[in-house]
């Protein structure tokens, strides 16, 4: 797993793995009792099995076209924690969506989203909780290079009949000056939570940061290169 951590800087923990590269699974990084999963032409469900450590799902790559990842959580268990790491970039329109399923009671799913848009991207992210104490959390930064377009979408759904839920999907955009941006966060609660959040943010490195560096005497190119490298990582 030190490839993951060297060329794509993705931390790993003890878990049980299911890497892909490019869509592609690698049974040579993965655990392949950890979860039943599923291909068919552009689309990648994950179905996790139980067992006593957490489940790590590892997507890396490049993105183009139309891309579907449906993760879930295992029917039957409770009390796991899924983890769900993306590290991607588009140098073509892209279109991705990530549908999260979690009908395991005290059973947490977390999503760290990392994407660098050099072209066209629309991020749909569905969070579905279908039964009580259940827990949703997905964070998704995108680093929108020159003259992308970059339209980012959420919804999260809370269904009649599971109270006590936690929620939590959020973006986070560090733009260029003439980048286009859309974000959607939205949430539909027929339960009453525990807790229930959404976000959608612009980064920009402050003037601190700015003067700090500069008197560093760094350029002005190498200060953004930094803070690029700040935010996605």
């Amino acid at each position: 797993m030190d490839f993951l951590w060297e060329q794509f800087n993705i931390k790993t923990f003890p878990s049980r793995a299911v890497v892909f590269c490019d869509g592609e699974f690698r049974c040579d990084l993965s655990d392949e009792s950890a979860a039943t999963i599923k291909t068919e032409n552009d689309t990648i469900e994950i179905i996790a099995n139980d067992g006593d450590e957490p489940v790590h799902i590892i997507c890396v790559g490049e993105l183009s076209g139309a891309k579907k990842i449906i993760i879930k959580s295992c029917p039957t268990g409770g009390n796991s924690n899924i983890y769900f790491s993306l590290k991607a970039k588009n140098e073509k329109p892209a279109f991705l969506s990530i549908f999260v399923e979690n009908t395991g009671k005290n059973t947490e799913i977390h999503g760290d989203i990392v994407l660098q848009n050099y072209d066209n991207l629309r991020v749909e992210i569905v969070g579905d909780h279908l039964v009580a104490d259940t827990g949703i959390f997905i964070k998704t930064r995108v680093l929108a290079h020159e003259k992308t377009t970059s339209e980012l979408i959420a919804n999260a759904n809370i269904v009649a009949g599971a109270p006590d839920c936690n929620n939590d999907i959020s973006f986070s955009v560090m733009a260029a000056p003439d980048a286009k941006i859309k974000m959607i966060p939205a949430q539909k609660l027929h339960s009453v939570p525990t807790s229930a959040e959404h976000a959608a943010a612009i980064y920009r490195g402050t003037d601190a940061q700015i003067e700090y560096l500069s008197a560093a005497g760094l350029s002005a190119e190498q200060i953004s290169d930094i803070l690029e490298e700040a935010f996605l990582n």
